[in-house]
C-alpha cells in the first residue's frame, strides 16, 4: 500500500487547483432548486475527510455506519447523511469541471488500487464515474441532449459499470455499490426487473440502506419513462417492507420525495399518493423519531398540496416563525406564503 504522503499527491494537486480556478458555475445558470436542509455533522464529517484525502477516515466512517447505528434520531439516514457529503465534493462548482472530474477519477481509482479489497473503495471510484458521465449529459431532458453529448454519457457510464463488473465480487458486499448499479440501471434503461432484483439484493444484505428505496421511487417516476401505477405499486410494497421500523413512514417520505423530484404541485392530482396514508406516515415518524423540523415542514408542505387546511393549521401554528425551507419543495418562500394565505382564509 502507498503511503499516506504519496497517497495525499493526487488531491493535493485538485486542492491547488479548485483554490486557483475558484468557486464558478459548474455548467450554467441552473434551476430554482429546493433549499437543502442544514447538513448534519455526519454530512460535514465526509465532506472533511474527502477535502483532505483521507481516504482511511472515509472507510471508517462508512463502516461505523453500516455496523452499527445507521439511522438519525430523526428517522432519517445516516448513511444518506454520508453520501450526501460524497456528492458534495463530486459536484463541486469549478469552472473546468472535467478536469476537476478527471482528477477526482483518478484519485478515486488510486484509492481502489491501494485498497483492493474495500468495497467502499471501489463504490467511490464507480461513483466518481458516473458523476462524470452525467457531466457530458447535462441535466436536460434526453430529447434536449445532442446525440454526441449522448453518447459520451453512455460510453462513460459503460465504463462506471465495466468497473463494477470487474470488482463486483468485493464491491457487493457493501450495498452502496447496489445504490450505484441503480443509478447505472437507470441510464443504461435496464428493466424493472432486473432493478427490482438489485434493490432486493442490497437491502437484503443491508435492511437500513434506505437510499435504496428512493433510487427505486425515482427510477419510476415518469420523467424516467416509469408509470404512476407503478411508483404507487413500488412505494407500497416498501412501506410494508420497511414497516416494523417506520409504519407507513416510508410510504409518505417516498411520495414526499416524489412530489420534490417529479410531480411537484401536482402530487395528487397525477399520481396515486393516498393522502390519509401519507398522513399517517408523518404521524408513525413523529412518534418514532420526534423533533424533526425539516419533516415537520414537509409534512405542512404535503397537507397544503392535498387541500387538507385543518391539519395544515394545526402545523403551521406548531412551525410558527421557525420556518425550515428545505421542506417546501422547489420555491419554497412562494410556497410557504400561498398556503399560509390559503390556510388563513374563511
Amino acid at each position: 500500500m502507498t503511503g499516506p504522503a504519496s497517497s495525499m499527491q493526487p488531491w493535493a494537486r485538485i486542492a491547488r487547483s479548485v483554490l486557483a480556478l475558484g468557486a464558478a458555475a459548474m455548467l450554467a445558470a441552473a434551476p430554482a432548486q429546493a433549499a437543502k436542509k442544514e447538513k448534519s455533522a455526519v454530512e460535514e464529517a465526509a465532506m472533511d475527510a474527502f477535502w483532505s484525502g483521507d481516504f482511511a477516515a472515509l472507510e471508517r466512517q462508512n463502516d461505523d455506519i453500516r455496523h452499527g447505528h445507521s439511522v438519525n434520531p430523526d428517522g432519517s439516514s445516516r448513511l444518506g447523511d454520508f453520501r450526501d457529503g460524497l456528492i458534495a465534493v463530486l459536484d463541486n462548482d469549478v469552472e473546468h469541471v472535467d478536469l476537476y472530474l478527471s482528477d477526482l477519477d483518478a484519485l478515486t481509482l488510486r484509492w481502489a488500487q491501494d485498497n483492493p479489497k474495500s468495497a467502499f473503495a471501489h463504490g467511490l471510484h464507480v461513483h466518481s464515474l458516473i458523476r462524470h458521465a452525467w457531466f457530458y449529459r447535462g441535466g436536460s431532458y434526453a430529447r434536449d441532449v445532442s446525440p454526441e453529448a449522448m453518447n459520451e454519457f453512455v460510453k462513460q457510464m459503460q465504463k462506471a459499470l465495466d468497473y463494477f463488473k470487474a470488482h463486483a465480487d468485493v464491491e457487493l458486499t457493501d450495498s452502496y455499490a447496489h445504490v450505484q448499479l441503480l443509478t447505472i440501471g437507470r441510464a443504461l434503461d435496464w428493466s424493472n426487473t432486473q432493478m427490482s432484483a438489485i434493490a432486493d439484493d442490497g437491502l437484503k444484505r443491508n435492511p437500513d440502506d434506505t437510499d435504496i428505496y428512493f433510487q427505486v421511487a425515482f427510477n419510476l417516476l415518469p420523467k424516467w419513462h416509469g408509470t404512476p401505477r407503478a411508483l404507487d405499486d413500488y412505494i407500497k410494497s416498501a412501506a410494508e417492507r420497511s414497516g416494523p421500523r417506520f409504519g407507513l413512514g416510508m410510504y409518505a417520505r417516498l411520495y414526499w420525495s416524489a412530489s420534490d423530484d417529479g410531480f411537484g404541485p401536482r402530487l395528487f392530482e397525477d399520481s396515486f399518493a393516498d393522502w390519509n396514508k401519507m398522513k399517517q406516515g408523518f404521524e408513525d415518524l413523529e412518534a418514532r423519531y420526534p423533533g424533526s423540523a425539516h419533516r415537520l415542514n414537509g409534512y405542512a408542505h404535503m397537507a397544503c398540496l392535498a387541500k387538507d387546511k385543518p391539519t395544515l393549521l394545526k402545523l403551521l401554528d406548531r412551525i410558527g416563525d421557525a420556518v425550515d425551507t428545505s421542506g417546501w419543495g422547489k420555491d419554497p418562500e412562494r410556497t410557504v406564503e400561498l398556503c399560509r394565505r390559503w390556510a388563513m382564509q374563511s
